[in-house]
């Protein structure tokens, strides 16, 4: 089983059309592909860790308006899961290894 993913992983890297894709796929090395990076990846995370509190207080204010108590329950549920205030390691693991792949030739 390990050789026959080994060859279709050979075969992958040599062929013309994936390879094609591929470059198809890696964002252009501009200003906008990094600050789509940046934007995608590090803001979010940023702002989760430093202003999780005040995002949740204003969910739940705003939540008051909801036209039922479940829905404003469920909504309230998903903020605080949503915005708990710690990292995701992925998407910071993610956003650093588009920046590498921006940058490299």
């Amino acid at each position: 089983m390990k050789d026959k993913i080994n060859e279709i992983q050979k075969r992958l890297k040599e062929d013309p059309r994936v390879q094609e894709q591929i470059q198809k796929m890696k964002p252009k090395r501009s200003i906008w592909g990094f600050l789509g990076i940046i934007l995608f990846f590090f803001v979010p995370e940023i702002l989760n860790d430093f202003y999780s509190k005040e995002i949740n207080a204003w969910i739940a204010n705003y939540a008051k308006s909801a036209p039922n108590e479940s829905m404003a329950n469920s909504l309230i549920w998903l903020s605080q899961k949503t915005f708990d205030g710690e990292v995701s390691y992925l998407n910071i693991t993610l956003g650093i290894l588009f920046l590498i792949w921006l940058f490299k030739k």
